[in-house]
């Protein structure tokens, strides 16, 4: 594809872009529980490998806890790299489920099927506006599907006939790629835009894989990249891309920077990795280069660099204006917050936050109720609920064992009561949690990404995307294209982003409404803007509106 770019990409060796596994999805959780025991015997699936949760008792040991699952204290130590052998009561560690054996995808007729890697989010409505395969036909064909959709799981999609491979015999039939949406204001101009892409394409992926892989994820952000560059290429955008392998070695970005055509370069886009960005920051500060941070929610460098874009906002900027979008959405309703002693500062964020911006408005603070549904039960909550109308929760919590707790319970509660849940997008990404408990309390999130796969523009895309590369795009890839696309258009439109992105400039993008703010007189810019996300219980997952932070 680079060939049709006017671009150019240098790195170490041969980079391979064929066919893997579209994201690679490693969660490790360090979570911890005082003054609470577990009574259940919870499970979660990582990748390949399942682990029970227990909760330490009083008096117990590393040494009694792994004879009691029939393991060695050196797999619950590799399962819980926070812990370093001494353990209290309320810790929850993972322990290996060696009875679990991953579902394993039986040869198939690749004329007949496709494969899906089932992400965090994915439900059967989504497959089907995707693949057009409802959920009797994927069961058919995956009875694992029985369970549920878990992370990580690989399943048969029967292909419809007009995605049906074209026999040996039969001549090919080439079909040109249909191009996207662009802004009309962009104007054809000799400049030729110089953008450095700094990636860790050959970095570990895993300690505990002892092996040196490509990681997906980041090649996935290059081919959307490279998507991008091609789209804007047809639309007069000049560029010249310089593809540079971090490694994710300090040292191999101290190496890239001293390149002579370091200093030529008009967008830098990465390091990913906060650690690896402070060398190019600083030369970024004072050669007035704009940065972008396409991935980390570490702000350290947007403080300190005046050319720095924070392209993922922080969570407290996403707690802030979720208190934004509950005091316009539900000025006058009951909000009961969903808190515990020792539980989430983000739940408690929203809550004060929402306080202060209610007095300015003169919001009743007694509007705004708290109860801990963890110490307490169903039963004080379920006498707070309405029948007749939407009750309004508010619980950002990050501890997946109290989530996974608190979800069954409001899970129960919704077929007596009408539940509107705001919560965290952290919360769609837990594997324990089961989907349709998202959508049974009418799940709402704020975040900065959201893929509609029913919508054109991205039903193009996928259909390029997999003619080019040969793989269904993944998040990461979405993600690539639409940072490529907005920041070079805004480029080609106002020819210098060190002041700032004045304008609109999110035509053509697939996931993403960015909007840049300045953080402080002699700091850079944070994207301020998100999108407001429904898990409906029409189970449908559907986009409500975008909200920018009001501050």
């Amino acid at each position: 594809m680079s060939e049709n770019l006017n671009s150019t990409k240098e790195r170490p060796g041969r980079l391979y872009i064929g066919n893997f596994l579209s994201v690679l999805l490693l969660l490790m959780m360090a979570i911890s529980l005082s003054g609470q025991e577990v009574k259940t015997v919870e499970k979660v699936v990582i990748g390949d490998y399942r682990y029970i949760l227990h909760a330490v008792q009083r008096n117990e040991t590393l040494y009694s806890v792994s004879r009691l699952y029939d393991c060695t204290q050196e797999e619950v130590l590799a399962s819980n790299k926070n812990i370093t052998g001494v353990i209290g009561k309320g810790t929850i560690l993972k322990i290996p489920d060696h009875s679990y054996q991953k579902p394993l995808v039986a040869k198939f007729d690749e004329n007949k099927f496709l494969q899906h890697l089932v992400v965090s989010g994915d439900n059967f409505y989504q497959l089907k506006l995707r693949y057009g395969v409802d959920e009797v036909e994927l069961l058919k064909y995956n009875p694992v599907l029985k369970e549920g959709l878990k992370a990580g799981l690989t399943i048969l999609v029967p292909r419809k006939a007009k995605e049906t491979i074209l026999s040996q015999n039969e001549p090919a039939r080439i079909t040109q790629p249909r191009d996207l949406p662009t802004p009309s204001n962009i104007q054809s101009k000799e400049k030729i835009w110089n953008v450095g892409l700094y990636l860790p394409l050959t970095a570990i992926v895993a300690d505990s894989l002892k092996t040196s892989a490509k990681t997906p994820a980041f090649l996935a952000f290059y081919q959307g990249v490279l998507m991008a560059v091609d789209q804007l290429s047809k639309a007069g955008v000049k560029v010249k891309l310089c593809v540079y392998d971090t490694e994710k070695l300090a040292s191999t970005v101290e190496t890239l920077v001293r390149k002579p055509e370091f200093l030529s370069h008009d967008l830098l886009i990465g390091p990913v990795f906060p650690e690896m960005q402070k060398v190019v920051s600083e030369l970024s500060a004072k050669n007035r280069i704009p940065l972008i941070s396409p991935l980390s929610p570490d702000d350290k460098f947007t403080k300190t660099n005046p050319c720095f874009f924070q392209v993922n906002p922080v969570r407290k900027l996403r707690m802030e204006t979720t208190a934004e979008y509950i005091l316009n959405e539900f000025p006058k309703e009951k909000i009961i917050f969903l808190e515990s002693e020792s539980g989430s500062s983000e739940t408690r964020l929203i809550h004060d936050y929402l306080d202060k911006k209610g007095v300015a408005k003169g919001i009743v603070k007694t509007l705004h109720q708290k109860y801990d549904l963890w110490a307490n039960g169903m039963e004080g909550l379920e006498a707070m609920l309405q029948a007749d109308k939407p009750n309004i929760l508010v619980m950002a919590e990050m501890n997946e064992v109290n989530v996974s707790i608190a979800m069954n319970r409001l899970a129960l509660l919704s077929k007596k009561y009408p539940l509107i849940l705001i919560g965290a997008q952290e919360l769609t990404r837990m594997q324990s949690i089961e989907i349709e408990n998202l959508h049974n309390v009418n799940l709402r999130i704020l975040t900065s990404s959201f893929v509609d796969f029913n919508l054109p523009s991205v039903i193009t895309f996928t259909e390029n995307f997999k003619a080019e590369f040969g793989t269904e795009p993944s998040y990461f890839a979405f993600q690539g294209f639409d940072l490529t696309t907005y920041f070079l258009q805004s480029l080609q439109k106002t020819g210098n982003l060190t002041r700032g992105i004045q304008g609109n400039f999110n035509i053509g993008l697939l996931q993403t409404n960015y909007h840049f703010s300045r953080v402080s007189d002699f700091g850079g810019y944070t994207n301020d803007s998100f999108k407001i996300i429904e898990y409906a219980n029409s189970y449908e997952v559907r986009t409500l509106g975008v909200i920018q932070h009001a501050e």
